[in-house]
């Protein structure tokens, strides 16, 4: 496939280790999903990084799983409007399903790989839980409960998947509605309910409550205009995460409200058939998108995916609608219309396709449909500078500024790139305007530290450190940083603790491992040596793609000599030296072929501080 990584990819993917074992599936339960938004989604995660760990970085098979995944959704809708409750005509049911999956609102949610699958597949959980719910007996019951579950650790947007249950008991779409009888409806609620419980629970440990902020209520109404415009008469072209002066437009949201009004006249003709399906599908529409409505603060106001799941409602009511009609004659005339909007809606499907080709592409289709958005302006200064073009990088970065000059944010990003051109005083003038703007943004203390480390003045940059531990206690750069800082100054033992909290955090910091491994291997005081230990870091992470990495295999030599396993440790030392030589790391080899004297005469190695060999990244930022 031509289409690769972008955008959230590179933070929920590229930056996570694959999974190694059951303790690190396990592991995911109780981690965020990203480090800065208030997200908890395990099941997609999990998804994601096993995946990493069957076939690597490559984003072809990401992208099929996309399609497999949109494929079932299809035949999950087409199965759904097939039942009794709905009775939709085969033919009626197919066309409904196809527009759903190829409607150029699923491009937002097939073709980017993180972003889309974190609405893809909670949405197809969503589905199976609501047909096996709808389905008698009690097997189906339990399978609607499984598929909650699914739905809700997938996304949090799955939270409605109750209240759609409980409006069609109430409009008795369901073999058994609970009635009147509170006790009937405790019974049948009590897994649902159970399965909430425990994952707000798990929320509440991970976030403590505060992502619940009131978002911006006058866009409440405005969430809903938006839906109903893209579904009916969707952009051509990709406009992602839009503002309101980006995506309304007068003409689009009257074709819209044209399309809908005759709907509702057409549905009136035939009201008492259809009546309580109608109830339960505008429901539906108003549930589902109810979450990403502005009620709570969110990332970005409006979105094509937040209605991707919401849009199956009016295209049922349509697919009703045309079938009546077809009922009134000229059959051939109405499956025509709807065989040719599908085509159309799939041409633009297949066109936006191009946008998501690769991370700059998107990135600057984002810039021209809206010149004003900061974060399209950051995220192709984040493609340029890592293709080196940093100059470019910078004038987005500026821009950014100039959009919004008192968001702490923009300064510490050019900060960042500043840092990187060499341009110190700028970056650490930038770097104190983001603070004086938000003292609490454990990031830019983050990145404040690094750059004081960086030049050697590390009693300034630990506080810096330490606050951005203190603002956010996972930051688990901030605890490596801090580690590589204390090590510094020799204070091994507060170092060892720190290395030690940013792999608990996050095991696949390999770098920190390796350095954790030293220290235990070779740190003077016997208290703190661990040689089994520093053995099973240093053997992990000499593992594929990093078992030509001459830092670590002397690391693991070193880890050997600790625990008395010395041929062995000259067996690794002899190849880390010559792959270092190869490498053109010549200091590196002749410390190496130094150590190996002392595996010759089996004595390990004993050194008071790190030493910071030139090889991979000794400082992270943010």
């Amino acid at each position: 496939m031509e289409h690769g990584f972008l955008y959230d990819d590179y933070e929920v993917i590229l930056s996570n280790a694959p999974l190694r074992s059951f303790a690190d599936l396990g592991r995911i339960l109780t981690e965020r999903h990203f480090l800065s938004l208030p997200y908890y989604r395990p099941v997609v995660r999990s998804s994601l990084l096993l995946q990493r760990s069957l076939h690597g970085d490559e984003p072809g098979p990401f992208h099929l799983f996309n399609a497999g995944v949109a494929g079932l959704l299809a035949l999950t809708v087409f199965a759904l409007f097939r039942l009794p409750v709905f009775g939709l005509q085969p033919r009626w049911a197919l066309l409904a399903a196809a527009v759903f999956a190829l409607h150029p609102v699923a491009s937002s949610c097939v073709y980017p790989i993180a972003s889309g699958r974190e609405t893809l597949l909670p949405a197809l959980f969503v589905l199976v839980a609501l047909y096996c719910f709808l389905r008698p007996g009690p097997w189906w019951r339990a399978g609607a409960s499984v598929a909650f579950a699914l739905a809700l650790f997938g996304k949090e947007q799955a939270v409605v998947t109750l209240a759609v249950f409980v409006l069609a008991d109430v409009l008795g779409l369901t073999s058994a509605p609970p009635g009147r009888s509170l006790r009937r409806w405790a019974v049948r609620y009590w897994p649902e309910a159970a399965i909430g419980a425990l994952y707000f629970s798990i929320r509440h440990f991970l976030f403590a409550g505060g992502e619940y902020r009131l978002g911006d209520l006058g866009q409440f109404a405005l969430s809903y205009l938006y839906a109903l415009q893209v579904v009916t008469v969707p952009f051509w072209e990709m406009v992602y995460e839009p503002t309101a002066r980006v995506w309304f437009s007068p003409w689009r949201l009257a074709i819209g409200l044209a399309i809908t009004g005759w709907a509702v006249l057409w549905l009136r003709r035939s009201w008492p058939a259809v009546r309580t399906l109608t109830w339960f599908w505008l429901g539906w529409f108003v549930l589902t998108l109810l979450p990403t409505a502005n009620l709570l603060d969110q990332e970005a106001p409006f979105a094509e995916r937040y209605v991707f799941l919401a849009a199956l409602g009016p295209l049922f009511l349509l697919a009703r609608v045309l079938s009546n009609r077809e009922k009134d004659g000229s059959p051939k005339l109405w499956t025509g219309l709807a065989v040719a909007l599908l085509l159309l809606l799939s041409a633009q499907t297949v066109t936006r396709g191009a946008y998501y080709r690769d991370y700059e592409t998107f990135c600057r289709q984002w810039v021209k449909t809206d010149p004003r958005s900061l974060n399209a302006h950051n995220s192709l200064a984040v493609v340029l500078t890592m293709d080196g073009r940093l100059e470019e990088a910078g004038r987005h970065y500026e821009e950014a500024l100039k959009i919004a000059p008192s968001n702490a944010q923009a300064h510490s990003n050019l900060a960042n790139l500043r840092l990187q051109q060499g341009r110190l005083q700028e970056a650490h003038d930038l770097l104190q305007d983001s603070l004086r703007l938000d003292p609490d943004a454990q990031a830019t203390h983050n990145s404040l530290g690094v750059m004081l480390l960086g030049q050697g003045r590390v009693e300034e940059a630990i506080p810096h450190f330490v606050r951005a531990i203190s603002l956010h206690p996972d930051n688990q750069q901030a605890h490596a940083n801090l580690a590589n800082a204390l090590a510094h100054q020799g204070d091994t033992r507060q170092a060892v603790h720190h290395y030690r909290e940013a792999l608990r955090i996050h095991p696949g910091l390999d770098h920190v491992a390796n350095r954790l491994a030293w220290i235990l291997a070779t740190d003077p005081a016997p208290e703190l040596r661990a040689g089994a230990e520093a053995v099973a870091l240093a053997e992990r992470i000499c593992r594929p793609p990093n078992e030509t990495n001459s830092m670590f295999l002397d690391t693991l030599a070193a880890a050997y000599a600790e625990t008395g396993r010395f041929p062995r440790a000259l067996e690794t030392a002899t190849r880390a030296a010559a792959l270092a030589s190869s490498a053109g790391q010549p200091e590196l080899a002749d410390q190496i072929r130094q150590r190996m004297d002392a595996y010759r005469e089996r004595r390990p190695v004993r050194y008071s501080e790190i030493q910071w060999r030139a090889s991979g990244p000794s400082l992270r930022h943010d």
